[in-house]
């Protein structure tokens, strides 16, 4: 395969890098060109391109050479305007779907020799890779009993440090403070090789170097300005094409992730079912739906076929929040973002759903659509990222810029 030729020049770079995020989703692929400083990412330019019906299926690229050329497609979009010196040489993608697993760990260890002493980078570094060896193992084994794939079958995609305590007190480094006891969170992800593979390729036929896969779920929850703190909770919902991921954040660390096979696609295939159209007039009469943009009576038919998807839907939700045993208690927040979120009819049955009936929710959940405003440490300078379902992309983005800038906190 053929590298784009917009890659190949030679001249010097000079100044800040732009980086690309591409966000594979199963109808539409996002992507963003960026770039990052001390501050955050700096969006550049975005590129949305519709995916054909065979390209995807539940989150799995089904056709790589389909995939690829639309990200071919999507990168002459964003690099148009960029001098030859600010070509993107790196890229950070998304992965979703069933079989990409996530598991929280929290790690306590004790300092018996050194703890009146500073922790220094080296000790710091030598935790930090003594948990990561002990994940690799044990937690490529959780997920094979959870998959029924075989060890050899699962890829890593990321083990990532999200908090650290020593003597009680969070900090964002041990480097420089006392203690005996220090505390640990990691969120690990895990993926099918063969998802992984296709992305790898995919970077590079476009003669791109790879950032790092990450679980899109992570990446949006830790991207919401003030995830990180220790003072939020909160349970983030992005309902794509083909899937529908949740990410659960308890006390700043992201403690559980979801995914089913659930999204904008089956409430599209049920409208033309119900009005009997083909896929593609159902499609952009669900948009135009979504938008307000349908005459009345076309409006009540879509609507009639929308709101029972939607309650089958909830109940594929409560099943997924059914399937985590740990947490005692949800956060009272959920936040959505994704395409499918800016159907009416998801909020309205959220809104009517039991929550402290049926689950464990102290109380009823406030829920907040989650825009690009929202997230943290962005600067748009592009004026495109505007809409719910830029979220991933501008997400991932920000995973780079993270992952850039605290490269000890990544394995």
């Amino acid at each position: 395969m053929i590298g784009l030729p917009l890659f190949q020049s030679k001249t010097k770079p000079k100044g800040p890098q732009n980086v690309v995020a591409i966000d594979i989703g199963t109808e539409v692929l996002k992507t963003v060109l960026f770039q990052t400083n001390s501050e955050g990412v700096v969006v550049k330019k975005v590129s949305r391109i519709v995916q054909q019906q065979s390209a995807m299926n539940k989150g799995i690229i089904t056709n790589l050479n389909t995939v690829l050329e639309n990200c071919r497609l999507a990168l002459r979009e964003v690099i148009q305007d960029a001098m030859s010196d600010q070509q993107p040489k790196s890229v950070v993608m998304g992965i979703a779907g069933e079989y990409v697993q996530g598991v929280s760990i929290i790690v306590n260890y004790e300092r018996e020799e050194n703890f009146e002493k500073e922790v220094d980078e080296k000790e710091q570094r030598n935790i930090i890779q003594r948990v990561h060896n002990q994940i690799q193992v044990s937690g490529k084994e959780d997920l094979a009993l959870r998959t029924g794939l075989t060890q050899e079958d699962i890829e890593i995609l990321h083990i990532t440090v999200t908090g650290m305590e020593i003597g009680g007190l969070p900090v964002d480094s041990l480097v420089g403070f006392k203690g005996k006891s220090v505390k640990l969170f990691f969120y690990a992800s895990f993926a099918p090789r063969t998802y992984v593979e296709a992305l790898k390729s995919i970077a590079k036929s476009l003669n791109l170097q790879l950032i790092g896969i990450v679980s899109q779920p992570f990446a949006i929850a830790r991207g919401f300005s003030g995830a990180k703190s220790k003072d939020f909770s909160g349970i983030f919902i992005d309902i794509g094409g083909g899937t529908s991921d949740v990410a659960i954040v308890e006390k700043g660390n992201v403690s559980d992730t979801q995914m089913f096979a659930f999204g904008g696609r089956v409430f599209t295939k049920e409208i033309a079912r119900a009005i009997n159209i083909d896929y593609r007039h159902a499609e952009s009469r669900k948009l135009k739906y979504t938008d307000g943009g349908l005459e009345k009576s076309l409006h009540n038919q879509v609507k009639r076929s929308v709101y029972p998807t939607a309650q089958t839907w909830m109940k594929t939700l409560k099943a997924a929040f059914e399937m985590n045993k740990e947490i005692e208690t949800f956060p009272s927040r959920i936040y959505l973002c994704g395409g499918g979120a800016l159907l009416p009819e998801i909020k309205e049955v959220m809104m009517e759903f039991p929550w402290t009936k049926l689950l464990p929710f102290a109380t009823v959940p406030k829920i907040t659509l989650f825009t690009p405003s929202k997230l943290d440490n962005i600067t748009d300078e592009s004026g495109e990222l505007k809409h719910i379902y830029d979220v991933t992309p501008a997400a991932l983005a920000l995973f780079a810029w993270d992952k850039i800038n605290n490269p000890d906190n990544y394995d």
